[in-house]
Parts: C-alpha cells; structure tokens; sequence
C-alpha cells in the first residue's frame, strides 16, 4: 500500500523449525546451492592435456614414403590439376627472372650480383626470401635482404645492409615448414617445399585398395586431434621442439600427437596484439586440443588440394569471426594487417 513500509516477520517456534528442515532437504536433493553465484555458474569443463594421447617420431628414422610423382599417378585427375598452383606446393620454388622480387633485387646497383646466384623463392604474398642450393645435400643458403609486397605487388627490399648469404638460417629456422622429411640429427631436407608425405604420411602401398590406411583419407575419418596436429605442426609459429629447441617439430609424421614435441604457448591465442590470422588459428587449435570442442577443425574451412577457404563462408557466423572480421561487415572482407608473424615475416 502506497506510504506504507513492510517489514519481514520473524519466524518463531514450529514455522522457523519447519523451514530449515525444508532448506536441509532441499540442499541434499540439489535444488538449492549453497551459494547464489553456484547456482549461476555452470561447472568448468576439465582442460586437457594436449600431450596426453598418441605418440610421435621423435628419436626414430624418417619412414620410407612415396613420393608426390608417385601419388599423383593415381590421383592426377583431382590433385594433379591443381597441384602446379598449389600453395604448399609452391612454397619453395624456381626463381623465374618475372618474378617482382628479382626484378626489385636486380634494380639495386649493390645486390645485382647477388641476384645472378639465386634460384629459389621461398614465400608468398606478404614477404618473400631468395635461396641458392648449397654444396652440401639437403641445404641451402639464405640471402639476407627480404622482399616485401604492398597493395599493388610491388616489391620493396628490405634488410639491404650488409647483404651476405647465410648458410645455417634456413634449417634452423626454416626447413621444417617449408621443405619435406627433414633429418633430425642433420636438418638437411628430401625434398623441397611441401610433399604428399608431410600432411598424408607413410601411408602404405595397400591404400589403393583400401583407403582407410591413409591418414587424412576422407572415408578415414581421422579424429579432430590429428587432423589438427597435422595442420598446426606448420600453421602454430610459436612453438619450439622439446628434442631440438628448433621453431618447428622434430621429425613429425602425419597421425604423430605434434604436442608431444612441440611446445606452444595457448595464452596468445589471447593476445589482442597478435595478427587475427595467427591469434585465430591459435584459437582454435587450442579449442580442440585444450578445451576439446571438436566440431571445427581446420578442414571444416580449408580445402587444402584447391587452395579453396569457401567452406568458412557458409559457416554460422559467430563471435570468433571476428578476429579476422569487422562485425557488421561483408564476410567476404576481412581485417588487414602487416605479418602474420615476426619469425615468418608473412
């Protein structure tokens, strides 16, 4: 009633009895918490070891594999037409003369002399490095200036002080995502760029009648786990090797757990200062293998054989989406930023 203040009564006697009696009963049923704020919060999920399944290759010899000639006999009517264009395939390759960097290394006076002795490109559309193959098997030397594309592909030179050929940066900091089947003891490579072996393994010669025994088969169905190690040993640049202290894992085979080698620190994927492309696939590599959420997983969005991302464009939209893209903002847009990562340079 309007000007009139109540007042809680006090229980006394039977009623104050009778209603802690039914609070007790309530509470051993569960329907009441002992706390206002536990009965809000829902219970956290277990984190999980990302370590704590499979087995790796580490200390072992790298398996006898076929290579991509031999794979793209059989698969050269899906694979082999995209293949020669293919990103993973071309992430070491011939240093044609048209190239924008060799004509911006050729342009300078002080390194013209220096651009007669490349002959590999390694990198893409954000920076790229010149590369000789070096006398000795399975190396090659790195030039110290980097080319680096704006808007328009126009290469610029960087780190131009002091130019000189490096023979030890490349396998130390390199060879392991941008080569195949890399030595532990030595680090010298098989093959440049990437092969069939280094997403697909040692799959054996029965895979042709039986696709099941080879990893990242589609009627294989491998588990988010390894599908993940798989992506991450190259795509996660900010680990290191517990064998080798290396910045890429130690003699890793498609289906290998990567986590039991390689160490990543998760809380970046928290960052805000970090790139969107870098912190989102952190993220979700953490989701997976820390948080076991497996319902995306890199290939929900990737098609690795057409270079394609259409799949994630179909995807609901969600708040994580939003590393990479402006809220409110055509999906096809995203958020531009200067290097995926410090180490790559792209």
């Amino acid at each position: 009633m309007r000007g009139r203040t109540w007042r809680a009564l006090p229980l006394v006697g039977g009623a104050a009895l009778a209603l802690a009696a039914l609070g007790a009963l309530l509470l051993s049923v569960g329907v009441l918490s002992p706390t206002h704020r536990a009965l809000a919060t829902p219970p956290e999920k277990k984190r999980l070891d990302p370590a704590g399944w499979g087995t790796d290759h580490v200390g072992q010899r790298i398996p006898e594999y076929m290579e991509s000639g031999e794979c793209l006999f059989c698969h050269r009517q899906h694979v082999g037409v995209t293949w020669q264009t293919n990103k993973h395939n071309r992430t070491i390759r011939d240093a044609e003369p048209t190239e924008p960097a060799m004509i911006a290394l050729r342009a300078e006076p002080a390194l013209r002399s220096f651009a007669d002795d490349v002959q590999l490109i390694m990198g893409d559309t954000q920076a790229q490095r010149f590369l000789k193959r070096s006398a000795a098997y399975g190396k090659v030397e790195m030039l110290s200036p980097i080319a680096t594309f704006g808007r328009a592909r126009r290469a610029k030179l960087e780190a131009t002080d002091k130019p000189h050929w490096d023979a030890d940066r490349f396998a130390n900091e390199c060879a392991g995502c941008h080569t195949t089947a890399i030595d532990p003891e030595t680090h010298a490579f098989s093959a440049l760029s990437l092969d069939c072996f280094t997403c697909h393994g040692d799959g054996p010669e029965e895979h042709a009648n039986d696709a099941k025994l080879m990893p990242l088969a589609k009627v294989r169905k491998d588990s988010p786990q390894v599908v993940t190690s798989i992506c991450a040993s190259c795509h996660v640049r900010f680990g290191k090797s517990k064998a080798s202290g290396l910045p890429y894992p130690t003699n890793f085979v498609a289906g290998d757990n990567l986590f039991k080698d390689f160490q990543v620190d998760f809380a970046k994927a928290d960052d805000s200062k970090l790139n969107p492309a870098d912190r989102h696939v952190l993220d979700n590599v953490r989701d997976v293998v820390v948080n076991g959420q497996e319902s995306v997983t890199c290939l929900s969005c990737h098609d690795v054989h057409t270079g394609s991302s259409k799949k994630h464009r179909e995807l609901p939209v969600v708040q994580s989406c939003q590393m990479c893209h402006d809220a409110g903002t055509p999906i096809k847009g995203h958020k531009s930023y200067d290097v995926h990562s410090e180490r790559c340079k792209y």
